[in-house]
């Protein structure tokens, strides 16, 4: 790789550090280019010349989130054949463990909260021209997801599993797109959500869904 090649990487990389926080917030048809250029401090023509247009400066956006916020605890859990699945702690550490894994990568310190926001968001509304990278990203773990809720409770069919890997992902996000007013309504003024409070809502996260599926 030539030193142009380093220097134009690192530049996409700062643009797309830039830029996020726009896109997670506004989404792709909620912002101009020139509003980008000018949150990034640079013209029109270098939007265009590291990513060719806004469409394509919002796709490597959400591939960068996407490959830095990967969850691949479920993938990994359904590789390992010493799991004991009859046993009913094993299977309650595992999902808390799952519940975790997504608390610690959307809420926590760990990655900015622009991470979260834009990765959900282009699930709420996926332009189609995203859909190679869900595909590529969050189907896998998603499949993942509820194989191994339907390896914990084999008695549910698969199609109720998928509903509570839903479950799962819209009680996190909903502390998400909710942040500020949940941290209002608790005094909160730190700019993330401290680890008292991550611990307090994944547990009660956990609790909720290990007892719909009848895991307590």
């Amino acid at each position: 790789m030539s030193i142009q090649d380093y220097t134009d990487k690192y530049k996409k990389l700062e643009l797309i550090e830039t830029a996020g926080p726009l896109f997670a917030e506004l989404g792709l048809k909620g912002i101009s280019i020139r509003s980008i250029a000018d949150k990034c401090k640079v013209n029109i023509a270098s939007i265009n010349y590291y990513f060719g247009s806004k469409e394509n400066f919002y796709t490597e956006t959400l591939r960068y989130v996407a490959w830095q916020v990967q969850c691949p605890l479920a993938q990994k859990i359904l590789k390992d054949p010493k799991i004991d699945f009859s046993s009913k702690k094993t299977k309650c550490q595992i999902i808390q463990n799952l519940i975790k894994e997504r608390v610690q990568n959307y809420l926590s310190d760990k990655y900015p909260m622009w991470y979260a926001k834009l990765l959900l968001r282009s699930l709420i509304e996926p332009p189609t021209m995203f859909e190679t990278v869900i595909s590529n990203t969050f189907i896998p773990e998603l499949n993942a997801l509820v194989e191994v809720i339907a390896k914990c409770v084999p008695e549910i069919d698969k199609e109720k599993c998928k509903f509570w890997a839903f479950s799962i992902l819209g009680e996190i996000s909903f502390y998400v797109f909710a942040e500020p007013g949940i941290k209002m309504s608790l005094g909160l003024t730190e700019k993330k959500y401290n680890s008292k409070i991550l611990e307090q809502l994944q547990n009660h996260i956990t609790g909720l869904i290990l007892k719909g599926l009848g895991l307590t």
